[in-house]
């Protein structure tokens, strides 16, 4: 089963699961996208056989919402380590904040912030951070497809906008290189993230996801009963519908997901085959080979 959980503000991603697992008697639990301790909102999470589906999810976009603070620094580029305000008589106007997020749009590459999961030498960098220890981050490619303004308080120099940002994008990053275009410094003060590939949730509670075309962003097949005593016997399953076709493919018997793989003109391959599954229905419907979904 695939659940979108909402992990809420000063706990890690890893302590949500491991708590929505517990309460929910979950044996084996995974999830999709990292977020920090400090920031709240979407965990996709994988249970059970499951699991290992959780690198074909679809999650190469990610939309936040982002509450910053102008004129303050802090190493991690948030309110998670020591926070230090500026001395300078700078106040931004909007009309500056809005061509310093058109600039930032444009950007291409970034950084990482020194307090994250990113790995050095097999360590994260975070420990050399809480060590004090000087290391040198190599930037990471990333791709902004919108940013918006959604709030100025120019009088307090705070603000919030949204964005829209590839996989592997930091944020915190982001409001930092913000800064710093704008001839100060920035932190983050609230970070949630609403929405994850195709699965967007607003203000929600933990719920399961059906829609695996959304969650996978992929064509679904629907077997017959003969097809998966086919998969079951490792026989090449070939159908002249699909000949036209060269994609990826979640295929499924009824709502129940029993492989992935993809489609090259006709042919069938299999990824990943959930053969409990597999063999429950088959077991279920021994003698209907002519059982058609």
């Amino acid at each position: 089963m695939f659940y979108a959980i909402n992990k809420p503000k000063n706990i890690s991603s890893f302590n949500e699961i491991k708590k929505f697992a517990n309460e929910n008697n979950i044996l084996k639990i995974g999830h999709c996208g990292t977020l920090d301790p400090l920031a709240s909102g979407l965990l996709i999470v994988a249970t059970n056989e499951h699991t290992k589906l959780i690198d074909y999810i679809y999650s190469n976009y990610k939309c936040y919402k982002v509450s910053v603070k102008l004129h303050f620094s802090s190493p991690s580029y948030d309110e998670g380590s020591e926070v230090s305000k500026l001395n300078n008589n700078i106040s931004i106007t909007k009309k500056a904040l809005l061509k310093a997020l058109r600039a930032l749009e444009k950007t291409k590459t970034q950084i990482p912030p020194i307090f994250s999961a990113k790995k050095i030498n097999g360590i994260r960098a975070y420990e050399y951070a809480r060590k004090n220890k000087e290391i040198n981050l190599k930037s990471i490619n990333i791709d902004i497809k919108w940013l918006r303004l959604i709030s100025f308080n120019i009088k307090n120099q705070t603000f919030i906008f949204k964005c829209n940002v590839s996989k592997g994008t930091y944020i915190r990053s982001l409001v930092h290189d913000l800064g710093l275009t704008l001839k100060t410094d920035a932190i983050v003060t609230n970070l949630y993230r609403y929405s994850i590939g195709n699965i967007k949730i607003k203000n929600f509670k933990n719920k399961k996801i059906n829609n695996f075309k959304k969650l996978f962003n992929v064509k679904l097949i629907s077997l017959n009963i003969e097809d998966l005593y086919n998969i079951l016997n490792k026989k090449e399953i070939f159908k002249n519908k699909y000949c036209n076709i060269n994609t990826n493919i979640l295929f499924m018997f009824k709502k129940q997901i029993i492989a992935y793989g993809l489609i090259e003109f006709g042919v069938f391959r299999f990824t990943k085959i959930f053969y409990p599954q597999l063999e429950a229905i088959i077991k279920k419907n021994k003698g209907d080979c002519n059982d058609k979904i």
